[in-house]
């Protein structure tokens, strides 16, 4: 089962939009080898591209909140 976003640390949501960063650009390019290496590494949870955890944009948003809310308490 994939990790809820609400439990991962801001580091580790950044490291999960650069994974799906990386798999949308491999998509673009249609380039089927990297494709193929990458969808072991991207999608090891597995589920499907609805859930959180493979949404980029669900990722993103959750990774903005935090990072707003860590720098308002930096403030």
């Amino acid at each position: 089962m994939a990790p809820y976003l609400g439990d991962l640390s801001l580091d580790e949501l950044r490291v999960r939009l650069e994974h799906l960063d990386e798999w949308s650009r491999a998509l673009e390019l249609a380039d089927q080898e990297l494709i193929d290496r990458l969808r072991g590494e991207v999608f090891a949870w597995g589920g499907s591209p609805e859930d959180d955890w493979n949404d980029y944009h669900r990722v993103r948003n959750e990774y903005d909140r935090r990072a707003a809310e860590e720098f308002d308490l930096g403030q």
